[in-house]
């Protein structure tokens, strides 16, 4: 309840960044990771697969260099979904499964972790399933694990 709490006063944690154009990219410093559940684009309901299981998601917030105002600090969501797609222009994968593959490359052997760089870009597109939707966004990624600092003022 208390982190339910949290979310509501204290936001999502940054603006969503829209790849809108094939070859747009969004990179930074892993801040925040949350896994929320997907709801329908139309409605809003939440989402569930068939056998009653939530659809779900990772938020994850990145530290970037983007500012559009005086206020903004640069905090950027991107949302990690599934789904197996083929290419129709362009190339990638599904935002999640993109950012797997970089993290597996990476050698993480602990996942993605805060701290961790991670880099996102909509690289391609797959077959639209209805002629009333967009085509679904496809992703190329690259992660680093966070580097480990050693604070000197304990060693002294």
């Amino acid at each position: 309840m208390a982190d339910e709490i949290n979310e509501f006063l204290m936001g999502s944690g940054g603006k969503s960044f829209p790849f809108d154009s094939i070859g747009d990219r969004v990179s930074g410093v892993i801040v925040d990771l949350k896994k929320r559940q997907q709801t329908d684009l139309e409605s809003g309901e939440p989402q569930f697969w068939a056998n009653g299981d939530p659809k779900m998601m990772l938020v994850v917030t990145l530290q970037t260099q983007l500012s559009d105002s005086d206020d903004d600090e640069g905090l950027r969501n991107v949302y990690l979904r599934g789904g197996n797609f083929t290419p129709v222009k362009g190339k990638g994968t599904s935002s999640l499964i993109a950012v797997k593959e970089a993290v597996r490359k990476s050698g993480a052997s602990d996942g993605i972790q805060i701290g961790g760089f991670l880099a996102l870009e909509f690289s391609g597109e797959a077959k639209a399933s209805n002629r009333a939707y967009n085509a679904p966004k496809l992703y190329t990624s690259e992660y680093e694990v966070p580097s480990r600092a050693v604070d000197l003022d304990e060693l002294a």
